[in-house]
C-alpha cells in the first residue's frame, strides 16, 4: 500500500518532477512529444503546488513555486515550434529544480518536527483525495503510451483547471 504521509507524498512528487525535468533536459523527441512531456510536467507541478500551498503556506520553496507558476502560465500558451517554448521550458526546469532542492533541505524535516505521524497521514490523505478529484482526461492529441497517455487536459486554462479541480475552495 502506498504511503499517505504528506512528507512521503511531497518527496515522491519531487522525484517525479526531477525525472520529468531530466527527460526534458535530454532534448530528445519531436517538438510535439516535448510539448506532451512538458504538459505532463505542468500537470504534476500544478497538483504538487496546490498540495504545498494548502499545507505549507510560506514554505521555503514558495518563491520558486511562484516563479514556476508564472512560467507554467506562459509556457501553456507557447506552441512547441515557437522559439520561446524551449526558453520558457528551460526556465521552468531550473525553477522546479531549485524548488525541490529547497524543499529537500528543510521543509520535509520541518513538517516531520511539527506534526505527529497521524497528523501527517491525515494531511496526506487530504492531498490524495484532492488529487482523485482532479481531471484525468488525456488530451485527444496525445499518444496512447506514457508519458503522453498521462498528460492531463492540455490547452487553454490548463493550470487553472487543475487548480480549480484540486482546490475548489
Amino acid at each position: 500500500m502506498r504511503s499517505t504521509d504528506l512528507t512521503d507524498l511531497l518527496v515522491e512528487d519531487h522525484r517525479i518532477l526531477d525525472r520529468l525535468c531530466t527527460e526534458l533536459d535530454l532534448g530528445q523527441g519531436s517538438p510535439e512529444n516535448r510539448k506532451d512531456l512538458a504538459d505532463h510536467l505542468l500537470a504534476t507541478l500544478a497538483r504538487h503546488t496546490v498540495a504545498e500551498q494548502r499545507h505549507l503556506p510560506g514554505a521555503a520553496g514558495s518563491k520558486q513555486l511562484a516563479e514556476a507558476d508564472d512560467l507554467m502560465r506562459r509556457l501553456e500558451g507557447a506552441g512547441p515550434q515557437e522559439p520561446r517554448f524551449e526558453r520558457l521550458l528551460s526556465a521552468l526546469i531550473r525553477a522546479v529544480r531549485r524548488h525541490t532542492r529547497e524543499d529537500e533541505r528543510g521543509v520535509v524535516d520541518s513538517l516531520r518536527a511539527a506534526h505527529s505521524a497521524d497528523e501527517l497521514r491525515e494531511l496526506g490523505e487530504q492531498v490524495v483525495k484532492a488529487r482523485r478529484a482532479a481531471p484525468t482526461s488525456p488530451h485527444p492529441a496525445t499518444s496512447d503510451r506514457p508519458p503522453g497517455s498521462q498528460v492531463l487536459m492540455s490547452g487553454p486554462g490548463f493550470v487553472d483547471e487543475i487548480r480549480s479541480a484540486v482546490d475548489p475552495g
